[in-house]
């Protein structure tokens, strides 16, 4: 596969592995369906990727306001 693949994602979790490894997983939106068939066909073939991130700084993100994550809304309380 040569041609670029391109999706929106979120960084869901970054974690570092018992074996020093790094693994980063995103969250892509329903409408990515064609990228992530083409990142699964990546995977089959044992390709290695070369990646590059740019950020869309006209996108907001959710959750949070001036940097800061805002306080959750809704208390979880035990049914017992």
């Amino acid at each position: 596969m040569s041609e670029a693949i391109t999706f929106d994602a979120t960084v869901y979790k970054a974690q570092t592995l018992v074996d020093q490894g790094l693994r980063i997983t995103l969250d892509l939106p329903e409408t990515a369906l064609i990228a992530f068939a083409q990142l699964i066909a990546c995977k089959r073939a044992g390709q290695v990727l070369h990646v590059t991130i740019d950020v869309d700084e006209s996108v907001k993100p959710v959750g949070k306001e001036n940097g800061k994550i805002k306080a959750m809304t809704t208390i979880r309380k035990s049914e017992r």
